[in-house]
C-alpha cells in the first residue's frame, strides 16, 4: 500500500534565488512503518495542485515509479 503526500520545499537556484516549491513523496507501509520510497522534488509551485494529485495517486495506487511521468502528464493540462 502506497500514500502520497504533497511536501513543501525551499529551494534556492543562482538564476532565481529562493523560491517555496512543493513536491510530492511517495511512502510505502512495511512492518507497521511508513518508509519513505521516492520523492518527485520541485513538482509544482501551487500546492492544491500537488496535494490534489497526491490524493489521486494514493487512490489509484500508483507505483512510484511512474510518479514522474504522471506529473508531467498532469502539468501538460
Amino acid at each position: 500500500m502506497y500514500i502520497y503526500r504533497a511536501v513543501r520545499q525551499e529551494l534556492s537556484t543562482p538564476e532565481t534565488g529562493p523560491y517555496t516549491t512543493f513536491g510530492i513523496l511517495a511512502l510505502r507501509l512495511e512492518a507497521g512503518q511508513w518508509q519513505k520510497v521516492w520523492l518527485s522534488a520541485d513538482s509544482a509551485i501551487a500546492r492544491n495542485f500537488a496535494a490534489d494529485l497526491a490524493d489521486r495517486c494514493t487512490a489509484g495506487q500508483l507505483d512510484p515509479r511512474q510518479l514522474n511521468d504522471v506529473i508531467e502528464d498532469a502539468l501538460a493540462f
